[in-house]
């Protein structure tokens, strides 16, 4: 692991703290050392966790324990109450922490072409297998969600 240095401005109030020995100057910035280098290890064994997640979801795409990638999610089929298809899954909505808000659905169509887009909120989907396939319950009226518009930015 490498080292990270102390910025200029901590040393400085460090200094401007108050009367301290040498000793006290360096027993405080070998425990800011220690607290740094300890922070960095939980980063980078939080990357290995995160690398073996995604090796185990591409390995195991049929078993949801081990997650499942966004790609293979996308064109699921959307069942009702009685887990009859009544839709697909066109695109999701993921907010800058990583939650999946939204499911973007398409309603109608015919192999992901035409139809009606709407936006269902995430946590009204319950994720199933249906014949080793990832698919959602939603069990709610689509219908009724109001048609959802892609910005086009400006």
């Amino acid at each position: 692991m490498r080292s990270i240095r102390l910025p200029l401005a901590v040393a400085a109030a460090l200094l401007l703290a108050g009367p301290a020995s040498a000793q006290d100057m360096q027993d405080l910035l070998g425990q800011a050392g220690k607290a740094l280098d300890q922070a960095g290890r939980r980063v980078q064994q939080g990357y290995e966790d995160t690398a073996k997640a995604i090796d185990e979801a591409i390995a195991n795409p049929q078993d949801p324990t081990h997650g499942s990638l966004a790609t293979r999610l996308i064109r699921s089929d959307v069942l009702d109450s009685a887990q009859r298809p009544i839709a697909e899954v066109a695109d999701f909505v993921i907010a800058p922490n990583g939650q999946v808000l939204l499911a973007i659905i398409r309603i109608g169509g015919t192999l992901g072409v035409g139809g009606r887009l709407v936006a269902a909120d995430y946590g009204q989907l319950e994720p199933v297998l249906v014949k080793g396939r990832p698919a959602f319950v939603y069990r709610g009226d689509l219908g009724a969600l109001p048609d959802y518009k892609v910005a086009t930015g400006g």
